[in-house]
């Protein structure tokens, strides 16, 4: 068809057309005028305590649909914003709300959030594939915000970020030798002979946390390094404790001590952002010529005859400081941290590369580690998203000798004036070798390299229901190295003898753990405003560990390094660990108008470690949660937010892998043919113990949620705890035998509280407090007739009293005869009265000694900390760290070694001068020791920082987005009456060490450390 035009109505053509070219205009310059009319805002959200931006932060335009979210660098941007002015709100899990109203255009924008006092909204890990919120928890879980802490604290270890931030926890670090770690106890103790470590989960993976390894350079374990340890900090995101039976029955075996949930970054949606921290600093004993004592012997006279001698004082770290040889050095400390993150809503990546190089306050301490972590999650669709973690540290720390084994704090602490003088001048004073000669001979070393991988997969194929399948693994290689080299200058002297002709000890080791973890949760909205969530699990759990030892002795000659080399005494072997457990659990948990809260649960173990007559173990749990404050009747003056919880869990301890299982050990039989014989006897009845918790406690926001507190009581008891018991030689089996009998009972108080007494435009004071009190007794031993088990050195577990305490004779009286020599020596006789030490023939070891009695605890009693945080015109930031623990003994083992072993000390010379208790129990050659076992309370300026953030146009005009640069400092300060070293150090393995060994002896004290450090992003 042929369109045919028509003629336009006469008088109508220019008309048509004005109008046509109107219409063409307007169309061309209407975006153009929106835009004039609509604009945008851009700015960051930051942490007012500490400025650190937030990523993950939500800001809106209330009122509207306008809305965003932060990136990594705490950036955001809402376009299509009409008017002059908008009003902003930003929230984020864990802090306050905030408003703000800016001006349309402005492309600066900064919003501060405060941590909420009390955050019920806060999300946590607590087992179930679907989150949790606080509020819904009958139990509490300590929460530390490991990203914010690691900017304004010198933190260079997971356990010195654990330490004084979590109520309940408590660290006991070994010595002060850097690549060190420490032992974990969380509300106390409750095991005999079992570890009392908590368990560690690294993004829902179960890692090793062995709290003592390395090579056993020390004869009674002092320097020892923590698996915990060789996470980086830097790359946490937040830790949450779970801090019994209460929180981890979900858990099962082995979670009866508590859990510890280390989550790490992920990327963000937004742009990339990558963020350089740089420090470099120093390690340094303090102040040693006050740490060290000043000794005493005897010189010959000058000028005298041969035979004559005086009695002198010796100070030999002011001998060799004024010679130009200080003993202790200062080590460089420097850390280099990268990391870069960022995508889009279907991928986001996080990943970062670590170095840390310390040295220790003597020459052959230090340590040099790298670390490796890249995150990924992709997101295809709205219902599945799946989560990759890999996680790589390659380190080798070198020890150096320390305590038992001799060593240079060794030989200053038993520093001598007769090592100075004819043939022993070599020694210029040290006790046994000179510095030097240490460095020289002693060699000790751990080399490691680790890789913790994760795969997470969360499913969400309708609604209601949602599915998590976690998989993971921790694969450890372990290198311990002692080495002596040859030196045959060496050989002559008595100390180290033929220990100088050479010896190596190599002790390889294959740590594997698997992890397998399945749930799914149903949640279901019911009538009357009922939420129902049904949670359904299960768990595979795997560990080996592979061990080859070998050993020689004597190298023929100078600069022989291997095995093969030596000459004498080769012994090599092989022997390998390994369990496994296999778990399921199940939860319902009915939430109502999502304030008031029911949950049931229970948890069903299996496990190789069991024996083979024991039944499967069932764990179950409840507990209750009540926001009271958000009820229409509440009304209580000063209180904005009230939770009341309470909680009961049970939850288990696996026993040793081979005690339940009857073993054979290897012999040559007749005729020189293979044969076995009976070793340990096994019990096939052996179970786990089973911790059984009780918690109470309620979490308070005060005066607009500017203050907060959370208080919680526990009462914990663990059954058929495991104890050894000997074998009758009739039997055909030697040695002893596990077996489930005793009893333990835990509890105490924990108190955590936060608040901002200050609140000013360019001002604001935070203030973080927190309290922990843990009480003890051993309920039973299991076992009619049995009241007591020896525990270490002087410690004992007895029925009525603290698990691992101290029982020693308590000296109550002494006088001195004409001679100087304490007599009359009188003991406490256990009921109130006195008698004689010793037993009628004035020796000691016999059944008529005055008894062993309570002389205190090894573990703390109370331990709490106090931090505050000053923050002056948003830019310059304060921030200090006290923490302390009181209501514990340990033995000073360097009185006991100068006093009654070497005899160093002036109340060896001069009796008369001290209290004649003392000396009685100095000359009682070694049998009166209460004097040793001292009060052990101690409190730490632990952290110091000072950091000032760049305003935001300077950063930007160096070309970053945010830059910092801080001064921090560390161990700065102890207050104490611990007449020892360290009130902190320890034996953490060997024969003084284990589950409740409280012995320092002549280990390095915690080093005190400054820190520079500089932070930029961009």
């Amino acid at each position: 068809m042929r369109s045919v035009a028509r003629p336009e109505p006469p008088g109508t053509a220019p008309g048509w057309r004005r109008a046509a070219l109107a219409l063409a205009l307007a169309a061309l310059l209407a975006p153009r005028a929106a835009a004039a009319q609509q604009g945008e805002v851009a700015g960051t959200v930051v942490s007012v305590a500490s400025s650190r931006p937030l990523g993950g932060a939500q800001v809106s335009v209330p009122g509207t649909d306008r809305r965003a979210v932060t990136d990594a660098g705490g950036r955001f941007r809402l376009t299509g914003l009409a008017g002059a002015e908008v009003t902003l709100r930003a929230s984020l899990i864990g802090y306050a709300p905030a408003t703000r109203t800016a001006r349309v255009g402005d492309a600066e924008v900064r919003i501060a959030l405060n941590e909420a006092a009390v955050a019920l909204n806060a999300v946590v890990v607590t087992g179930t594939p679907v989150p949790t919120e606080r509020r819904a928890l009958g139990n509490a879980v300590g929460t530390i915000n490991a990203a914010e802490v690691t900017q304004q604290a010198p933190i260079t270890s997971v356990q010195s970020l654990l330490n004084g931030r979590a109520p309940g926890v408590v660290i006991q670090p070994g010595t002060g030798a850097v690549g060190t770690g420490a032992r974990i106890r969380v509300r106390g103790a409750s095991s005999f002979s079992l570890s009392n470590e908590p368990l560690v989960y690294v993004d829902g993976v179960r890692i090793n946390s062995t709290a003592a390894t390395g090579p056993a350079n020390q004869a009674f374990g002092s320097g020892t390094i923590s698996r915990i340890n060789d996470i980086n900090p830097a790359d946490i995101a937040s830790v949450e404790v779970l801090r019994g039976p209460a929180a981890a029955t979900l858990y099962g075996t082995e979670a009866s001590n508590g859990v510890i949930q280390i989550i790490t970054k992920k990327g963000t949606a937004g742009a990339t952002q990558w963020n350089v921290t740089v420090r470099q600093g120093a390690n340094y004993l303090a102040n040693p010529e006050g740490i060290f004592w000043v000794n005493w012997g005897t010189v010959p006279r000058a000028g005298g005859p041969a035979t004559a001698l005086d009695t002198v004082p010796f100070d030999i770290v002011e001998v060799e400081a004024a010679a130009g040889r200080p003993i202790f050095r200062t080590g460089r400390q420097q850390n280099y941290d990268a990391s870069v993150s960022g995508g889009s809503d279907r991928f986001r990546y996080y990943a970062s590369g670590a170095l840390e190089d310390g040295e220790g306050a003597e020459k052959s301490n230090d340590t040099r580690r790298y670390t490796a972590r890249v995150n990924l999650t992709v997101a295809p669709s709205s219902k599945l998203d799946v989560q990759v973690g890999m996680g790589y540290t390659d380190g080798l720390t070198h020890l150096s000798a320390e305590a038992g084994f001799g060593g240079r704090v060794w030989s200053t602490v038993l520093a001598s004036p007769t090592n100075t003088v004819g043939s022993l001048a070599g020694r210029r004073g040290f006790h046994s070798g000179t510095p030097e000669q240490y460095d020289a001979l002693y060699h000790f070393s751990q080399g490691i390299n680790r890789f913790i991988g994760s795969l997470q997969v969360n499913h969400r194929p309708t609604s209601w229901l949602t599915q998590r399948l976690s998989v993971g693994a921790d694969f450890t290689r372990e290198d311990n190295v002692i080495y002596f080299p040859r030196i045959d200058s060496l050989v002559s002297n008595a100390v180290f003898g033929s220990e100088a002709l050479g010896q190596k000890d190599v002790t390889n080791g294959d740590i594997r753990y698997r992890t397998v973890d399945y749930g799914a949760t149903a949640v279901f909205d019911l009538p009357h405003q009922v939420t129902s969530k049904t949670t359904l699990g299960g768990q595979y759990y795997h560990t080996k560990a592979d061990t080859v030892y070998a050993h020689g002795e004597i190298f023929p000659a100078p600069l022989l390094s291997a095995i093969d080399a030596t000459t004498f005494n080769r012994v090599n072997n092989e022997f390998a660990l390994e369990n496994s457990e296999l778990g399921f659990f199940g939860q319902q948990q009915f939430g109502w108008l999502d304030r008031r809260f029911v949950t049931v649960g229970l948890r069903t173990d299996d496990n190789s470690a069991f024996g083979r007559d024991f039944d499967r173990v069932f764990y179950p749990k409840a507990s209750v949660s009540w926001v009271v404050s958000e009820e229409p009747f509440f009304h209580l003056p000063g209180v904005t937010t009230l939770q009341l919880r309470g909680a009961y869990g049970e939850a288990g301890k696996q026993p040793p892998t081979f005690a339940a299982v009857r073993t054979y050990a290897p012999i040559i039989g007749t005729g020189d043919l293979p044969a076995v014989t009976p070793r340990y006897i096994g019990n096939l009845t052996l179970g786990p113990e089973r911790g059984k918790e009780l918690e109470l406690g309620f979490d308070a926001g005060l005066f607009g949620d500017r203050a907060g507190v959370e208080v919680t009581y526990y009462n914990k008891r663990t059954r058929d705890a495991i104890l050894e018991r000997d074998i009758a030689p009739s039997v055909g089996f030697s040695g002893t035998q596990f077996f489930n009998a005793g009893e333990v009972r835990n509890w105490g108080w924990e108190l955590a509280a936060r608040g901002r007494p200050l609140e000013r435009r360019n001002a604001t004071l935070d203030l973080n407090a927190s309290l922990a009190t843990n009480g003890n007794r051993v309920v039973s031993l299991g076992l009619a007739g049995l009241t007591s088990v020896t525990a270490g050195s002087f410690l004992e577990h007895r029925e009525g009293y603290p698990i691992g305490s101290f029982f020693e004779q308590r000296v109550l009286s002494a006088t001195f005869d004409a001679a100087g020599k304490a007599v009359n020596v009188t003991c406490d006789d256990g009921s109130g009265g006195s008698m004689p030490c010793a037993g009628a023939d004035g020796s000691y070891g016999n059944a008529d000694d005055a008894p062993n009695v309570f002389l205190g605890r090894s573990l703390p009693k109370v331990e709490g900390s106090f931090g505050s945080t000053l923050t002056l015109w948003q830019n310059l930031r304060l921030y200090g760290l006290v923490d302390f623990k009181t209501g514990m003994k340990k033995v000073d083992g360097n009185t006991r070694v100068r006093c009654t072993f070497f005899g160093r000390c002036e109340e060896n010379y001069y009796p008369l001068r001290f209290d004649p208790v003392r000396i009685a129990q100095i000359q009682s050659s070694r049998n009166l020791v209460d004097f040793l076992i001292a009060d052990a309370g101690f409190a730490k300026l632990r952290e110091v920082s000072l950091t000032w953030t760049l305003p935001r146009r300077l950063a930007r005009r160096a070309g970053t987005e945010r830059a910092s640069v801080s001064l921090a400092g560390r161990n700065l300060h102890t207050w104490t009456g611990y007449p020892g070293l360290e009130p902190e150090a320890m034996f953490l393995g060997g024969s003084r060490g284990g589950n409740f060994g409280a012995f320092e002896q002549t280990t390095l004290p915690q080093l005190r450390s400054w820190i520079v450090s500089m932070n930029v992003s961009f």
